[in-house]
């Protein structure tokens, strides 16, 4: 079996553990470039806040509120975008979550549909702020 999979209930991955433990990228920005706010399916939301310079993601910070499955996503979600293009950023999907913390319970996978669904509406924001 390998280290990706979820195996058992109980069984977390140490890369989920370390981003529980100490979650990254947590905060907000009072500059930033974009910004959204999303509830998801269990009515925990995400804020995420993105500080774009040119094309790429400069700097990206998220409020999560609820589980710590949406902590964990929120908090992997910014190692992910961190430095990447608006439209590498766009392609994140839910499974690129998933793959960074080791795995997911199918019952929480709706985390990182959350946190990736509110980092593209942010990338939205930016753009109409941009006039694009």
């Amino acid at each position: 079996m390998s280290s990706h999979d979820n195996p058992l209930p109980g069984q977390v991955d140490q890369r989920f553990l370390a981003h529980a433990q100490l979650p990254h990228n947590l905060g907000t920005l009072s500059d930033a470039t974009g910004q959204a706010t999303e509830v998801g399916q269990c009515g925990d939301s995400v804020d995420v806040f993105i500080k774009v310079d040119g094309d790429t993601i400069t700097e990206i910070k998220a409020m999560p509120h609820g589980c710590v499955y949406t902590v964990v996503c929120a908090s992997a979600l910014g190692d992910l975008a961190q430095g990447r293009s608006l439209d590498e950023a766009l392609q994140l999907e839910p499974e690129d979550i998933e793959k960074e913390l080791g795995g997911l319970p199918e019952d929480h996978k709706h985390c990182a549909r959350l946190a990736v669904n509110t980092l593209g509406e942010a990338i939205a924001d930016h753009y109409r702020r941009k006039g694009i």
